[in-house]
């Protein structure tokens, strides 16, 4: 046998038509299951647009809770959310914007379906005065200068010693400072039974305060206070009052108090 009729017969194409079932289309139902999908994919797409340009998701109403002083209908006009879309008004740029108004110590913005946005506000309450030469300047908890109230009759004041800047609302003055004072207030009459008479600052020496007992202390700034008190209360017992009175007990260097 030779090599040649060895080789199997080449194969010949088929050629002929594929028999469909009794009731089957060309296609299949693949095909007319894409066909649909364009035009559900068409409605879900246009009827999400009509939505979204539509006045049923946009903002109609603007509630503001919380504020006493601060005037809620300006607030409403400056955070610009009446029209404005429900759905992709990006409501912490709203709170940062108005958080930056000087009465405003946080806003909390809520949606409230469907057209409503709920403004909840903090107002910054006057702790007391910050005293310089060119005028007294209201001032809350954190050291920010206000306007248009008045702290509580027995708000502290703060002396600025040095320096002549005129603050404008919204200025911060030395916020550790304005803490601090707060916290001498409370320690000096609950341990030491003294009286601060005197609030004083000035940029080198920081917070310092006179007290009943004619002596002047020197904080500086809140760092490391506890320590700072314990050695105020430990040099009272040890040198007497009368032994400090007309001195100044510098408290500022932590473990190497000075009496000069």
């Amino acid at each position: 046998m030779s090599r040649q009729d060895a080789l199997p017969p080449p194969r010949r194409p088929l050629r002929g038509h594929v028999l469909l079932d009794e009731g089957e289309e060309p296609g299949g139902p693949h095909l007319w299951r894409r066909l649909l999908i364009i035009p559900l994919l068409a409605v879900l797409v246009g009827g999400t647009l009509a939505l979204y340009f539509s006045p049923l998701l946009r903002v109609h109403e603007v509630e503001v809770v919380g504020t006493k002083t601060v005037d809620a209908y300006a607030l409403i006009q400056l955070s610009g959310l009446e029209g404005r879309s429900m759905l992709t008004t990006r409501l912490s740029e709203v709170e940062d914007k108005l958080a930056e108004q000087p009465m405003i110590k946080s806003v909390q913005a809520e949606r409230i379906w469907p057209d409503t946005v709920r403004l909840v506000v903090e107002e910054r309450e006057p702790w007391g005065y910050w005293h310089t030469p060119d005028g007294d300047f209201v001032v809350d908890s954190d050291g920010v200068v206000l306007d248009g109230v008045s702290p509580p009759s027995e708000g502290l004041i703060i002396y600025q010693e040095n320096g002549t800047k005129t603050f404008q609302p919204g200025d911060r003055v030395d916020a550790d400072a304005v803490r601090l004072a707060k916290q001498l207030m409370d320690y000096s009459a609950a341990a030491l039974d003294l009286a601060v008479v005197r609030l004083e600052y000035n940029d080198r020496e920081g917070l310092s305060l006179v007290t009943n007992a004619d002596y002047r202390v020197v904080l500086g700034d809140s760092h490391s206070l506890d320590y700072k008190l314990a050695v105020w209360e430990a040099l009272e017992q040890r040198l007497g009052r009368e032994q400090i009175r007309g001195h100044v007990l510098d408290l500022r260097f932590g473990d190497r108090p000075s009496l000069r």
